[in-house]
């Protein structure tokens, strides 16, 4: 069999098949969910936890492209992505709320992230800021008042051991604007920092483990599906908005 040179290892994507923006999900469903709000769109790739599409939404070419759970899964697909000519991503997560005053099926802008993951100190040291790019963030703001819809902004408290909880970090983080916490946002700060690309993030809220009533699995996946179904439409816009600007 011969290998096209510019095939990429882990997303099984070359040249030519992914777009300069990118939306960059955890969950390879929700990459199927993405894609299906594309005005046309071709699965491009299933490879792991890589699932990728490109097409097109009102004129602009997108790739969406799932990256698995945690920074270094996270971190290959962007890595490989920007081999391909993409260099606008934004996160399109879940997140668990970290503000008493967050309802659950929230939807956040993240803005920052505390690094709080493995992964990113492979790239820059640990005193370098994980910032998402200001012209991304900006767009997701003025997408979600296009739509209407009311967002948080705020950091991420980024970390990789999803059932393992520092309290005491925990309380120190409630006076503070980190306001969600999950697994990829920290590492792709900096991994866009480190490679001169720009990426920002939204998510919805899953969970939020400071509130004293908690739900049940069934009402939050509810809650969830809902906010998700919001970060999607306000990602796709952001994106359209930028590529349209640029």
């Amino acid at each position: 069999m011969d290998y096209d040179k510019t095939l990429q290892k882990h997303i099984r994507c070359k040249k030519g098949d992914v777009a300069k923006y990118v939306l960059i999900p955890g969950d390879p469903g929700r990459a199927e969910r993405i894609a299906a709000k594309f005005d046309q769109a071709e699965k491009i790739a299933v490879n792991r936890e890589y699932t990728v599409f490109t097409g097109e939404k009102d004129g602009v070419e997108l790739t969406v492209c799932s990256t698995g759970i945690g920074g270094p899964s996270a971190a290959i697909a962007m890595e490989e992505l920007a081999k391909l000519g993409a260099d606008t991503f934004i996160r399109v997560g879940s997140a668990g709320g970290r503000k008493e005053e967050m309802p659950v099926g929230s939807v956040a802008v993240i803005n920052s992230a505390y690094r709080g993951e493995g992964t990113s100190f492979e790239y820059l040291a640990a005193n370098y800021p994980a910032v998402a790019d200001d012209t991304i963030t900006d767009a997701l703001k003025k997408a979600a008042a296009d739509l209407g819809e009311d967002v948080y902004i705020g950091g991420s408290y980024t970390r990789d051991a999803y059932y393992m909880q520092d309290q005491e970090l925990n309380q120190e983080l409630l006076n503070t604007q980190m306001i969600v916490s999950e697994m990829e946002c920290a590492t792709l700060f900096i991994v866009a920092a480190k490679r001169n690309l720009k990426v920002g993030a939204i998510v919805g809220t899953d969970s939020n483990i400071i509130k004293k009533k908690q739900f049940s699995l069934e009402e939050k996946d509810r809650l969830f599906k809902e906010a998700e179904s919001k970060s999607i439409e306000i990602a796709i816009q952001a994106l359209v908005d930028l590529a349209k600007t640029e």
